[in-house]
């Protein structure tokens, strides 16, 4: 799936440790545009998360998304692991030199 949208938030790079090794998650809020409402989606990427840290505030651009839900004692949680991204070029200012 793919979402259009400028990203509002970085949080902090999360790591920690598990069985297979150390592991580093990264998340961003993307704002799209769905009706008359703009919404917001939290996209995390865990195989580039240095990358993906780097995206910053005000950024537009295109993102490729995967979900993947699982279940917990009764509840379901959903993920949505951004694989793939492109950020738009920043258009010139009428202010920037030439």
């Amino acid at each position: 799936m793919e979402f259009k949208g400028r990203v509002t938030a970085v949080l902090p790079i999360e790591r920690g440790s598990g069985r297979n090794g150390p592991w580093a998650r990264a998340t961003i809020v993307l704002e799209y545009e769905s009706g008359q409402y703009p919404k917001s989606i939290a996209l995390q990427n865990a195989k580039d998360a240095e990358k993906f840290a780097q995206i910053r505030v005000g950024q537009t651009g295109t993102f490729q998304v995967d979900f993947k839900t699982r279940e917990y004692n009764g509840k379901f949680y959903t993920d949505i692991n951004c694989w793939s991204w492109k950020l738009d070029q920043a258009a010139p200012s009428s202010n920037d030199p030439i």
